[in-house]
C-alpha cells in the first residue's frame, strides 16, 4: 500500500517538500534579500499591526485569544494546533491594511460562529440518493 506524502516544511537543516513527481529534500538556505519597495511596504505594514497589538486593551485581546482558539494552523510536519490571538489579530489586520482597509480592534464575526449554518430547507440537497418518484 503506497503510504500518503505527509512530511511539508523545515526539520532542522532540511526542507521537505511536494511536487507532481513525489516527495523531495533539500539543505535549507537563507535566499537573498533583494528588499524591493513592496516587500518593504508589506514588513512595515506587518510591523506596525505587530506593535498595535500593544495599544488592544485586555478585553479586547482576551477576545481575539478566544476566537483565534478555535481556528487551527495549517499543518506542518504532521502538526497542527490552534493560533494564539496575536496570530489571528496580524492575520485579519495586514490584509486589510494591505488592500487600504480599516483596521478591526475585535474579531470580525465570521470568525465568531463556532457552528456552521444550517442549511436551509429549500437548499439543494448534495446526496447521491435518487429520489423515489
Amino acid at each position: 500500500m503506497k503510504q500518503p506524502y505527509t512530511k511539508s516544511g523545515k526539520c532542522g537543516n532540511m526542507v521537505w517538500q511536494r511536487n507532481r513527481y513525489g516527495q523531495i529534500c533539500y539543505p535549507a538556505f537563507i535566499p537573498a534579500n533583494p528588499r524591493t519597495p513592496a516587500q518593504q511596504a508589506i514588513r512595515g505594514i506587518f510591523a506596525a499591526v505587530s506593535q498595535r497589538w500593544r495599544t488592544l486593551t485586555e478585553e479586547q485581546r482576551l477576545a481575539w485569544i478566544a476566537v483565534a482558539a478555535t481556528i487551527l494552523s495549517k499543518p506542518r510536519l504532521a502538526q497542527s494546533g490552534p493560533l494564539t490571538g496575536l496570530q489571528l489579530f496580524v492575520k485579519v489586520n495586514v490584509y486589510l491594511a494591505y488592500r487600504g482597509l480599516p483596521q478591526v480592534d475585535l474579531p470580525p464575526l465570521v470568525f465568531r460562529c463556532a457552528n456552521p449554518p444550517v442549511p436551509s430547507p429549500d437548499a439543494p440537497r448534495r446526496s447521491r440518493q435518487v429520489p423515489v418518484a
